[in-house]
């Protein structure tokens, strides 16, 4: 398959060809301004390039350079790319300034590019859970679209401090319109000066700002069982990407397996009762407990994320999508751990929380 996109404004030689090729034989091909950024141009253009953090921490936007040159701006051995791979070529396309015509390997989705755009919003609902988190709901002035396991940015009205949240919800199906209000689950971070502020009163009716969306996760087929692994609040994206793929496929099971600290997290049961109620033939849970008091009443597995992930689940690997969400340590290790479960390393779709580095 050959596509292109149509060229920006700029005059031919200010532009660079960029070829990108699929493992499965397609190749798409579109023009970006010399010296422009590779993720942030074919963003612009609509391109559905894999990406999350887009500052060069979280990796999603790794992509194999063929032939051609960049300038990295970052230094790779700092970067999250293994060293394995920057022999291989890999470069984070979020970082990579374009010099040339390139030729790169990397797996492009293709569902629409949604356009960020901000919006003014009122807290619709404020409702503490277990585990020190907050259901934070906002109703939006302006709907706004996004796609399962996306993020927005969101801040009080008037406030310079912003932070980064999942949505929960799935998006709506009815022919493509807007979600009128969205859902995020907030855990509270000691010190953290949004979180604390959050939890310090209820905030219903208060003016927020959001921008959305953002990033990119859940790319594979809709048909394909899914095994799900989440730790703590990064179990948002994961109910948005199952709820959403429960209503497009009539066959795909999925498996959640989500790690908090102890019984007192769980915060998470009615949203994943929901979806096991749902669907109780194709959505099962597996909550594993790291912290759990010896002694307690807890029956249920006790350990990291990594320990309920093995034969045990039954599933055929080798065929599963994988979707995970969590700090970076925990994502890298289930990365690390269904790889060599068999679950092939194009399937894994991953968003790891990155510290916003802002008290």
């Amino acid at each position: 398959m050959l596509k292109q996109k149509a060229p920006s404004a700029a005059t031919r030689a200010d532009l660079c060809r960029i070829t990108v090729r699929g493992k499965d034989g397609s190749e798409d091909v579109f023009d970006i301004r010399r010296n422009d950024l590779l993720l942030k141009a074919a963003i612009d253009q609509g391109i559905e390039y894999p990406h999350n953090c887009r500052v060069g921490v979280c990796g999603t936007c790794k992509t194999r350079l063929i032939s051609g040159r960049v300038s990295p701006m970052v230094d790779l051995a700092l970067s999250p790319l293994k060293n394995a791979e920057i022999e291989a070529g890999f470069v984070l396309a979020c970082q990579a300034k374009v010099r040339g015509d390139l030729v790169v390997e990397v797996k492009l989705g293709h569902h629409t590019m949604l356009p960020v755009t901000t919006v003014s919003a009122r807290v619709s609902r404020w409702r503490k859970l277990p585990g020190e988190v907050i259901d934070l709901r906002l109703a939006l002035d302006t709907p706004v679209h996004f796609h399962a396991g996306q993020y927005a940015t969101i801040a009080e009205s008037g406030s310079f401090t912003r932070r980064s949240y999942s949505f929960y919800d799935a998006p709506p199906m009815d022919n493509g319109a807007p979600a009128s209000e969205v859902g995020f689950l907030v855990k509270r971070l000691p010190g953290g000066r949004f979180s604390e502020w959050l939890f310090a009163e209820d905030r219903s009716g208060t003016k927020f700002w959001m921008e959305a969306p953002f990033g990119v996760m859940g790319v594979d087929e809709y048909d394909r069982d899914g095994l799900c692994v989440a730790g703590g609040t990064g179990i948002a994206p994961i109910l948005s990407i199952v709820a959403d793929r429960l209503r497009r496929s009539t066959t795909a099971k999925f498996t959640i397996v989500l790690g908090v600290r102890s019984a007192t997290d769980t915060f998470a049961e009615p949203y994943l009762r929901a979806l096991v109620d749902q669907a109780p033939d194709r959505v099962r849970v597996v909550t594993i407990l790291s912290h759990e008091p010896e002694g307690s009443t807890w029956a249920g597995p006790r350990g990291l994320v990594t320990e309920a992930l093995g034969p045990e689940l039954g599933l055929d690997f080798a065929q599963v999508s994988a979707f995970i969400c969590g700090n970076l340590g925990m994502v890298e290790a289930v990365e690390r751990k269904l790889i060599g479960l068999g679950v092939a390393e194009e399937r894994i779709h991953a968003d790891k929380f990155i510290p916003s580095g802002t008290p």
